[in-house]
């Protein structure tokens, strides 16, 4: 088993599988309207000045007709506006519909006539478009449809066929693999696992999800290849009517001067709205093929467990749905005491439920997907119809059909996509809300809103005030600190001032003269005068008087 990064497990792959699909598995007509809205929000602008302008001078009419065919070969499909080719001969077919005084006409119309008007202008060019290309007339940047549709069904067919190739051969291997793992005792009525050394009980159930997840991928290439043959039988319907349109169109017009425009300007329009179906077609086809991809590109992005089925399969072979089935070809399901279960033979109207897969494979072997033979018949229960793989599994069945039923029910909720891919929600829900044991007679858990109390600190809870989670706290901060430690307090401690260094005083003493008796008393008292300090008035004096002379023996000398 390899891990990669991007990729994912099987039934996360299943489960984005599923949303996808349904919520772009498409209805005809919505993907219609929806390249409609498209065409007519990127064309709202050039319809509104066709129809809303005010149109006075020729030149000013000369500008509408030109942005109308325009008009015409966006809507129409007639090829590139840009290319001159389709332009003149748009222009061309234009002039051959309206006259000068229609012309007139058409730019006084209001609002709401203008738009009808312009829906059966472009109805007609464009047949005529058409037909003068059928007629070899014309053939400058107009497709042929109708071969680009054979040739995009072609490719489309193509590419889902090898799709579905591809999904069987996984499929096939993983199933065989699977059914090596598994033995039947009858006697006991139960299936048992037998797993080599080197594969674990974990490695079997992501290949089981691994089988869901293929399963799921044919059964929507399946639903894609029926609605792609739905399209191609419309697609030969329109082509035969579009040819026969051709046809009596090119039998009415035998002259180009005597063209009964009553007649065939609506075989014009109706040729058009063929037209009209054949690019509706290529639409549908173009969204077969995105959601093909879409659904390839999510298989791909699933981890790999090919080593893992090579190694569970051993020597066995790998078998496909046909080989399975022809191994119980010609028996038929049989009951020895009925007591709810009826032998029905299969018919093609009939829905067998879990998507034809055995019941009783699904329930006794946790999910494993094992196809049943319709040809053996079916088992109704109630109203629903079960196939199975083996005759037995069908008198196990009919024992106690609920309890096999509940057991599915229990597996699909552990394992949530089996519960789209087999199409058992309706299931689910009943036994979930289900309180009667005639129901099931093993009952889905109930769940019940119920309040705990839990302890508000239940570790002490340690604060440390001093703890800056942002490294910009602590950066200015530091900066602050810095520029205290470059300046110098005097007189008082500042508040800001953090585990700085300083210097407390010393307790100093000075040395004075010892008095030996030797020293008169005058002596003393000149030391003491000398010891006192001056009074800040005289400093102040003596400092004037100082200065004062100075200044005056400065000027003197000068």
């Amino acid at each position: 088993m390899c891990s990669t990064i991007g990729r994912g497990p099987p039934a996360l792959i299943t489960l984005k599988m599923q949303l996808y699909f349904l919520e772009n598995f498409f209805n005809r007509d919505e993907v219609v309207d929806k390249h409609t809205r498209n065409l007519q929000h990127k064309t709202a602008h050039l319809l509104k000045e066709i129809t809303e302008n005010d149109v006075i001078t020729k030149d000013e009419q000369e500008e509408i007709f030109n942005k109308i065919i325009i008009d015409i070969v966006l809507h129409m499909g007639l090829g590139s506006p840009d290319n001159k080719d389709v332009i003149n001969e748009t222009m061309k077919a234009l002039n051959s519909v309206m006259s000068r005084s229609d012309k007139a006409k058409f730019v006084t119309l209001d609002r709401k006539d203008r738009l009808l008007a312009l829906k059966d202008i472009r109805e007609i060019v464009c047949g005529i478009r058409i037909f003068n290309k059928h007629a070899g007339n014309s053939t400058n940047g107009m497709s042929d449809l109708p071969r680009v549709l054979d040739q995009s069904h072609e490719s489309t067919k193509s590419i889902l066929q090898i799709t579905l190739c591809e999904i069987m051969d996984k499929v096939n291997l993983l199933t065989s693999a699977l059914n090596s793992s598994i033995a039947y005792d009858l006697r006991n009525r139960t299936i048992v696992t037998l797993l080599p050394e080197n594969i674990s009980a974990d490695d079997l159930d992501n290949l089981k999800d691994l089988l869901v997840m293929y399963r799921q991928h044919e059964v929507y290439t399946r639903k894609l290849i029926d609605e792609l043959a739905l399209i191609k039988f419309n697609i030969d319907t329109c082509s035969q009517e579009y040819n026969s349109k051709l046809v009596k169109i090119h039998e009415s017009v035998q002259y180009r001067t005597a063209i009964p425009t009553d007649r065939v300007f609506p075989k014009f329009s109706e040729l058009t709205r063929i037209w009209l179906q054949f690019q509706n077609y290529i639409y549908l086809l173009s969204e077969i093929n995105q959601i093909s991809n879409t659904l390839t590109n999510l298989t791909e992005r699933c981890l790999s467990f090919d080593d893992l089925a090579y190694r569970l399969l051993g020597e066995c072979q790998i078998h496909t749905d046909v080989d399975r089935l022809n191994k119980t070809k010609g028996k038929r399901l049989l009951m020895s005491v009925e007591n709810a279960c009826e032998v029905v033979p299969y018919s093609s109207t009939m829905k067998v439920e879990l998507l034809k897969f055995c019941v009783w494979h699904l329930a006794e072997a946790n999910g494993v997907l094992m196809p049943g033979n319709t040809e053996m018949g079916v088992c109704q229960y109630q109203k629903d119809f079960y196939a199975f793989n083996i005759p037995e599994a069908a008198i196990f069945f009919d024992e106690d059909p609920d309890k096999y039923i509940f057991n599915v029910v229990t597996i699909a909720r552990k394992k949530i996509q089996l519960v789209a891919f087999l199409d058992i929600f309706y299931k689910v829900q009943t036994a979930y809300n289900s309180h009667s044991r005639d129901v099931f007679r093993n009952k889905a858990p109930v769940t019940c809103e119920q309040e705990v109390q839990t302890e508000l600190h239940p570790v002490p809870s340690n604060i440390d005030h001093q703890y800056r989670w942002n490294i910009w706290d602590l950066r200015r901060e530091a900066i602050e600190l810095t520029n205290l430690r470059m300046k110098r307090t005097s007189s008082c401690q500042t508040t800001k001032v953090k585990q700085t260094q300083v210097f407390m005083p010393k307790n100093q003493g000075t040395q004075t003269k010892v008095n030996r008796a030797t020293e008169t008393d005058e002596r003393r008292s000149r030391i003491k005068k000398v010891e006192t300090a001056p009074s800040p008035l005289q400093v102040y004096s003596m400092t004037v008087e100082d200065f004062s002379s100075a200044t005056f023996n400065r000027i003197k000398r000068a």
